[in-house]
């Protein structure tokens, strides 16, 4: 039996408050459907286009006396349809959904959302694209 640590706990439930809220985002349902196709882990049915965190790094980053953390998440997008423009325009609404995100969490504080890296191309099948975009995320314990 693992037990999960507090910083365990709160990865958790950072990673758990984002794509919640990527789920419940009304310009990301729109694009997604309702629920949105967002997922933290590969479908085998899902309905193109959908969105996967595909990786999520975490380091310490506390200072002054205060615990913290810095995240680097990597969403990826699917798609078939609408080319390269409709692949970007999911990747912005992404994007634009995480800053929006609630920054109030029960034991931290979301302090920084930042886009580091987005970008697309075509998947090897080359029917599918695939969309990246990384993002920064600066906590502090509360």
């Amino acid at each position: 039996m693992t037990v999960l640590t507090e910083i365990d706990t709160r990865d958790a439930d950072l990673i758990e408050h984002i794509l919640s809220h990527l789920r419940a985002d009304a310009a990301v349902q729109e694009l997604l459907g309702s629920p949105a196709r967002v997922f933290d882990d590969e479908s085998r049915a899902a309905l193109y286009p959908y969105i996967v965190l595909e990786k999520c790094e975490r380091r310490d980053a506390g200072a002054a006396g205060v615990s913290g953390a810095e995240y680097r998440l990597q969403f990826a997008s699917r798609s078939r349809t609408g080319g390269q423009a409709e692949a970007k325009r999911l990747l912005a609404t992404v994007r634009g959904a995480l800053q929006r995100v609630e920054t109030s969490l029960a034991r931290q504080h979301i302090v920084l959302i930042h886009p580091t890296y987005s970008d697309v191309m075509r998947a090897p099948n080359r029917q599918t694209l695939r969309g990246v975009l990384r993002v920064r995320i600066i906590t502090e314990g509360v």
